[in-house]
């Protein structure tokens, strides 16, 4: 009696495994409606995020009512995400499905090969999205294993009526800022991403570029040689130049009239604009000689237990109506290529031309170690 009921509950165990794994099919080589029945008969999908919990609980609903499968998103602390999926990643069935994959988890996760994929030739509106979004973040090469979702981008946000003739290249932003000594403002690197943005171009514009990083999963030494000629521009620039605290404190200055111009991020811009802490005047713009943007991805676990539902989920995310829902409630700029938007800080020909790749993650790392140690404590 006691044996038979062991093969009972053993075959119980092994058929639950079997029935989370979801249906058998080949998703890789599935119609999409084989794909959307099979997401269907799992039922499920658990969802791991850190942030826009209004907007998720909507998408949530919506995606219910649409498909019928229950979305479980669970929004917590961005470290404790990772550090659970990378503690089941040798579980032969886990229990996240899918996540948002933040620039700096980018690499670590690509290592420990944690994702399901490639996932770009299923997706059927992959197509609408920059080929760039989806072979590379934060400068680490993920050949469609994760899925855009989001945009953001740094530009230069100024006053119009203190700047006339904006700087487009390298030698006419230095030329401005002879010109106008301390009204440029850019955050301390290592206090937000709209100051590593500003280090970051200037790395590429002192040291020959920005491509010779692409791919690298650790930094080289000999690329980073030469970078002593960016400190020491930074060093004698430095009383021309304002160093802010944060990303809002640098749109704080500019609006209180101390700053004409500063870096900063678009999302950040509307939404200093929408709540009133910002001038109606502010213009924003990306100049020709490039600076960098990116934005999160969203993976579905190698050991996913509803694959299919995964990857109905991340298409309802990547829709049209659902990003434009995005954007409407958190400002999240689109990151389909086919979504234009009215209220833009940006001009779309701007953004498609001269918006940059932000170099790996280890790079931006150093670069914040080197400049607090090189200009920050000189």
């Amino acid at each position: 009696m006691k044996k038979h009921l062991l093969m009972v509950l053993a075959f119980s165990i092994i058929a639950s495994c079997v029935f989370a794994a979801g249906p058998s099919i080949d998703l890789k080589t599935a119609s999409w409606d084989s794909i959307v029945a099979a997401a269907k008969a799992e039922g499920s999908i658990t969802f791991y995020a850190w942030y826009f919990p209004d907007y998720f609980k909507e998408a949530a609903a919506d995606f219910e009512k649409k498909y019928g499968i229950k979305a479980n998103v669970i929004i917590g602390d961005q470290t404790a995400n990772f550090n659970k999926a990378i503690a089941e990643k040798d579980m032969q069935v886990g229990t996240i499905d899918a996540m948002i994959v933040g620039g700096q988890w980018v690499k670590t996760t690509t290592d420990l090969n944690l994702f399901y994929g490639p996932i770009k030739n299923i997706l059927p509106d992959a197509d609408k999205f920059a080929a760039t979004s989806w072979e590379v973040q934060e400068g680490v090469l993920i050949n469609g294993y994760l899925a855009p979702f989001h945009r953001n981008q740094t530009g230069f946000l100024y006053n119009p009526d203190r700047v006339k003739d904006l700087p487009q290249t390298w030698n006419e932003f230095v030329s401005w800022i002879n010109a106008h000594p301390k009204e440029f403002g850019f955050c301390d690197p290592s206090k937000g991403g709209s100051g590593q943005a500003f280090v970051h171009t200037a790395i590429g514009a002192l040291t020959g570029g920005l491509e010779k990083y692409k791919g690298d999963k650790e930094v080289d030494p000999a690329k980073v040689a030469n970078w002593n000629i960016v400190w020491k521009w930074f060093n004698d620039n430095k009383d021309k130049m304002t160093i802010t605290i944060s990303n809002n404190d640098s749109i704080i200055r500019l609006n209180g009239g101390e700053l004409s111009m500063t870096i900063a991020w678009n999302d950040g811009v509307k939404d200093a604009l929408s709540k009133g802490n910002l001038f109606k005047s502010a213009k924003m713009y990306i100049p020709k000689m490039g600076l960098p943007g990116g934005g999160d991805t969203v993976g579905i676990l190698k050991n996913a237990p509803h694959k299919a539902a995964a990857l109905v989920w991340i298409n309802f995310l990547q829709s049209k109506e659902q990003q434009l829902k995005k954007y409407k409630m958190v400002g999240s700029y689109p990151a389909r290529d086919d979504v234009t938007i009215e209220d833009n800080v940006f001009d779309e020909e701007e953004l498609r031309h001269n918006s940059v790749p932000w170099f790996p993650a280890s790079y931006k790392d150093y670069m914040i170690k080197e400049f607090v140690k090189n200009v920050l404590m000189k």
